[in-house]
């Protein structure tokens, strides 16, 4: 690309530049900025900037070069101080130094770093063989100033051959290269299977400043392996096999800075061991098996800065323990893992540990554990404290799975033996709920769910349970609002209210208000005594906000669901002795009536007639089971005598005709019963209730029935 000399701001970022030629810019007199960002330069000569001479009365020109993949090896390390050289005159600033990023030759973390942040021992190249000129050796074999990259490895300098690495990791190499460069400074010997480091191994090689031997399956070190390394400053053998020190394997070490020995088998260091390392600063000893290794001879070392001395197996021995706890609390400041360091009880099986108490230096034989004694109460305990754990886990199971599954086997257990777990007996008040009750269950639902019902709900239930059916039951009136405080007579005479939910029964009961204020005001406090048997999901019903309140507290049985029937006998109140329930009868016969309605004309009637039903509503609930038409009688009521009367108060389920709905009356807001007869239309023992005789909606019938002989008296 021609560039007119005369140009002043030249903007080529954003494109795909590789290369810049030496001496672009050269004759660009007046030339002020330049923008070369975020191309796809990797090296970028020194030349390829150089400018003419700028007088001294002018800026220097500005280049931009962020954002291209430099490749900084040896060849780049200008760039870095290319805004030193503005002395010369004739070279522009870089103003974008910070957001240069560079990848590096050869990097043990990080392969991309910031221009600003590298040093010039980042700035490498690789080669195979160099003969400095001053060597005259170098057509011979043994020649210590020829370098020659070993097999296998990579070897790299910098610009000015101050740094030297040569890495061999990751090998699987059983030995050491033999012909490691002597002026090797740094040497990477990690990831390989070199189980012995012989004697002498890198001897000669006295500018090395860094060692790595770690993750190499070393197992012993020689006595003079190190010999010869008088530069060396960091020395790596973590993650060995090493199990003991002897005490000359660090010796003429004077300049070692930092030794890392953690995560190895070491059981014994050497007394003499550390000595020679006078100059160490970094200090890792965690993760071995040390015992009784005498950490307070780390005194002598006084540049020592940091020490790890963490999950090692210490002794809980008060005459060894006394003088760690001691060290490490003075040199707290040194040992940064001490909250790792715990001791261990090796006379008792399993061995035991202990957290270590730095704040205090007082110790016993029953802290460390080392008595016969405490042995002994340990060993006797331990088979207790099993048992104990395994109860405590089995109860805290066991609690889990009935709180999980507590429904299901409450209704199993009813359902199998008559058991009844956790029943409810909460107060004196809700017990008198259960008592005296002429019904077990008042049944309210749709006259669409009527056939249902009766065939199949009350025909389970009834030889059982006695029943009162919201539309077989009950007196029924042609004005609404004289349904309710029947409605509210009967839930208050039974033991449970049986809601039948289904979309009918949305529909034609739950939208009459005096029926919800009569159910509301029967359940008022006793809600425990609501079951709600639900023919499906009905999103309407959750919905309504009278509902809902009943569905998150009232018992919920839902048709169709596995084991129905159980659940619902278990939602049942307990079933009492025949005879005492007969005794509360008689005993609070007066208790339960049932209101008497006055009909247009004005005379007083106790209507217990039955609708008629509806042909034109279709089928019943399509969550119901369909069951044939119940079996009416199509016979006329047969007419009983004065002294088998009983009113309507009595709300009886076996309604009869009487002589005396034929009479006049006086209007009365109430008709007051005196029953003494056993009911033995109520016997639970007896056969199964059949329903009513079938008669029209408009006959209007002052009946009420008692089979058996009962006397009434109205007021």
């Amino acid at each position: 690309m021609s560039i007119p000399n005369s140009v002043e701001l030249l903007f080529i970022n954003n494109n795909f530049i590789k290369s810049v030629h030496p001496n672009s810019f050269l004759d660009k007199t007046s030339l002020a900025r330049v923008d070369m960002y975020a191309n796809d330069l990797v090296n970028l000569d020194l030349n390829a900037l150089r400018i003419s001479p700028v007088p001294s009365n002018r800026s220097l020109p500005e280049v931009y070069l962020g954002g291209n993949p430099f490749h900084c090896d040896c060849t780049m390390e200008w760039l870095q101080l290319i805004n030193n050289m503005s002395a010369s005159r004739q070279y522009p600033r870089v103003m974008d130094l910070d957001n240069v990023m560079c990848k590096m030759t050869h990097s043990r973390g990080m392969t991309h770093m910031s221009l600003s942040q590298a040093k010039p021992s980042d700035f490498l190249c690789t080669y195979e063989t160099h003969c400095f000129a001053l060597c005259h050796c170098c057509d011979f074999d043994a020649c210590d100033c020829e370098m020659t990259c070993p097999n296998n490895c990579t070897c790299y300098h910098d610009q000015t051959w101050n740094t030297n690495v040569v890495d061999c990791s990751g090998q699987n190499a059983a030995e050491i290269p033999q012909r490691i460069p002597m002026d090797a400074t740094e040497v990477y010997l990690d990831g390989n299977e070199i189980k012995e480091l012989q004697n002498h191994v890198f001897i000669g090689r006295k500018n090395m400043r860094v060692l790595f031997v770690n993750n190499s399956a070393v197992e012993t070190i020689q006595n003079s392996t190190f010999n010869g390394l008088h530069a060396l400053q960091t020395l790596h053998l973590e993650e060995n096999k090493i199990y003991e020190l002897k005490g000359y394997e660090f010796e003429h070490l004077s300049s070692l800075k930092e030794l890392y020995l953690q995560n190895n088998v070491i059981e014994h260091i050497g007394n003499k061991t550390l000595e020679p390392l006078t100059s160490l600063e970094i200090l890792r000893l965690d993760g071995n098996k040390l015992v009784t290794f005498p950490v307070w001879q780390l005194s002598t070392n006084g540049r020592l800065v940091e020490v790890m001395l963490g999950n090692n197996l210490w002794s809980c021995r008060c005459k060894f323990l006394q003088g760690l706890t001691r060290w490490v609390a003075d040199n707290a400041a040194k040992v940064v893992d001490s909250a790792d360091m715990m001791c261990y009880n090796t006379d008792s099986k399993p061995p035991q540990r202990r957290e270590l108490d730095f704040n205090s230096t007082a110790c016993s034989d029953f802290y460390a554990g080392s008595s016969v004694i405490d042995s002994m109460l340990v060993s006797d305990y331990w088979p207790m404290v099993v048992v104990t754990l395994c109860v405590v886990i089995l109860l805290l199971l066991t609690i889990v799975l009935w709180f999980v599954f507590r429904d299901p086997v409450r209704v199993w257990l009813y359902s199998r033996y008559g058991v009844r777990l956790c029943s409810f007996r909460a107060t004196a008040a809700k017990q008198f709920e259960d008592r005296d009750k002429l019904y077990d269950g008042f049944v309210c639902y749709s006259p669409k769910d009527e056939e249902w019902v009766v065939q199949a709900l009350a025909a389970e239930l009834e030889p059982k349970f006695q029943l009162c059916l919201h539309y077989r039951d009950l007196p029924h009136t042609a004005y609404i609002q004289h349904a309710a405080p029947a409605v509210l007579e009967a839930a208050e005479a039974s033991r449970r209210v049986i809601l039948v939910l289904t979309r009918n029964f949305l529909q034609t009961e739950w939208s009459r208000f005096e029926l919800r204020q009569a159910l509301h005001e029967a359940l008022k406090g006793r809600v425990f005594k609501l079951v709600i048997l639900e023919e499906g999901p009905i999103p309407e019903a959750e919905l309504d906000p009278e509902l809902r309140l009943y569905l998150k507290t009232a018992e919920r049985v839902r048709w169709g669901e596995k084991r129905f029937w159980e659940k619902l006998k278990y939602a049942m109140p307990s079933v009492e002795p025949r005879g005492k329930i007969n005794a509360n009868y008689r005993r609070n016969i007066n208790n339960y009536t049932i209101d008497s309605r006055v009909v247009p004309n004005g005379t007083h009637h106790s209507h217990h007639t039955y609708p008629e039903k509806i042909r034109s509503q279709g089928p019943p609930s399509p969550g119901m089971q369909m069951l044939p038409p119940p079996a009416y009688s199509a016979g006329m009521p047969q007419e009983v005598d004065d002294a088998n009367y009983s009113s309507a108060t009595t709300a009886t389920p076996s309604p009869r005709p009487s002589r005396r709905a034929q009479e006049p009356r006086p209007i009365s807001d109430h008709i007051y019963s005196s029953i003494d007869s056993d009911y033995s239309t109520l016997e639970r023992g007896g056969s199964g209730r059949r329903g009513p005789p079938w008669r029209p909606q408009h006959v209007m019938m002052q009946t009420a029935g008692v089979n058996n002989g009962g006397q009434a008296y109205l007021v």
